[in-house]
């Protein structure tokens, strides 16, 4: 699957298709503000772009009358500008509702667009993207065989750390497992689709009681025999630093969570046989290599892991494989790769035994694709 994302990427370069501009609506949840989130803000107000678009931000409130820090910050941005606004979405826990946060954010927004808009794109707030990031997704929707359009996403580490190296590579790695397949999935980060999916697709009916968006999305689209798209130049970047193992095992497990019990059984599965022997194999055999040097051939495999992420990182865009610091994160980070791919290979052999998640400090019991059970706030640790 390596090779053909790669030569998709290839292929998909060298494509020529006409303009298209229709009036699109760009929809950015927000939870929590750092340093990096108004140059991520700023980025979006100033897409180059030849159609028109409105961007919604949204966050939610907490306890009634209160609202998360990003609420403010969001308000001065957009104060004097003509195509942006700023929503503020129920809280779930306060108001006792069935869904996600980040989808009761989508929702709010997506019931109150005016009817003009025939795109919506969905962007996160922790993302970098480029001034042509909106007409990258929107172009390829001209094709009506294409559902939606998605982009990559590319951790890039700011410090020397091992866990956020390992991290950065679980993530970066599903670059080279998307391209024009049945496994292609949605990213909720960074993808688009047109208007008339909301009702074709029934997309609100089935994230009404969900954890998670793009995951349903994926699942509309295949039920209506449609194309997912990547985008290959389309890349969002995220800045990571300092992680801890408690954050990098959180985040893993939960992502492979939502994947087995949210009905992408073929990508979980995948996963599962791809990576999680290939580890045992490798790691159970080290203490046993000094006495059986007939094992010492398997050390090669964690090489090969090694030569498929730098594959892989060949695949990214030129603006971004020429950024200095690019170039030595991946040549320091490839080396951790072995790492990386086992720990999915766990992530998916302990899915099989767990549906409780926590995101945004909210616990969730996955039920299904389409239905959760909201556990309620996570207390944070002193």
């Amino acid at each position: 699957m390596i090779c053909q994302s790669f030569l998709y990427t290839r292929r998909e370069r060298r494509s020529n298709r006409p303009k298209y501009s229709p009036k699109v609506a760009i929809i950015a949840p927000h939870y929590g503000w750092d340093n990096n989130t108004e140059e991520h803000v700023k980025s979006l107000l100033c897409q180059d772009y030849e159609g028109e678009y409105q961007i919604y931000f949204v966050t939610h409130q907490i306890n009634g009358d209160g609202y998360d820090i990003s609420y403010p910050h969001l308000k001065r941005l957009v104060e004097d500008v003509n195509h942006a606004d700023v929503f503020l979405a129920s809280n779930i826990i306060d108001n006792n509702l069935p869904r996600s946060q980040k989808i009761q954010n989508l929702i709010t927004v997506i019931e109150s667009l005016p009817d003009d808009i025939e795109v919506i794109a969905f962007v996160d707030a922790d993302v970098e993207i480029q001034q042509d990031w909106l007409s990258l997704l929107v172009t390829p929707l001209q094709d009506p065989i294409i559902g939606v359009t998605v982009g990559g996403r590319f951790y890039s580490p700011q410090n020397w750390n091992f866990a956020t190296f390992v991290e950065a590579i679980w993530v970066n790695y599903q670059l080279g497992l998307q391209g024009d397949h049945r496994f292609a999935m949605v990213w909720g980060g960074s993808n688009a689709f047109r208007r008339e999916l909301l009702q074709n697709g029934e997309i609100l009916k089935r994230w009404e009681n969900a954890t998670i968006e793009d995951l349903n999305t994926t699942r509309a689209v295949r039920d209506l025999k449609l194309k997912i798209h990547f985008v290959p130049d389309c890349i969002a970047v995220t800045r990571t630093q300092n992680r801890t193992w408690k954050q990098v095992i959180e985040f893993t497990n939960r992502q492979m969570i939502m994947t087995c019990h949210m009905g992408l059984i073929a990508q979980w599965l995948g996963t599962f046989i791809m990576f999680f022997p290939k580890g045992l194999l490798i790691f159970g055999s080290i203490p046993f290599i000094y006495w059986r040097q007939s094992l010492l051939p398997i050390l090669f495999i964690p090489f090969l892991e090694i030569y498929v992420y730098q594959l892989v990182c060949r695949n990214l865009p030129k603006w971004l494989r020429e950024r200095p610091n690019v170039n030595d994160i991946i040549r320091v980070s490839k080396y951790v790769a072995p790492f990386s791919i086992f720990l999915a290979g766990i992530n998916a052999f302990y899915a099989m035994f767990q549906r409780r998640i926590v995101w945004g400090g909210v616990q969730y019991e996955i039920l299904s694709a389409t239905t959760c059970k909201v556990l309620g706030r996570v207390k944070k640790d002193n």
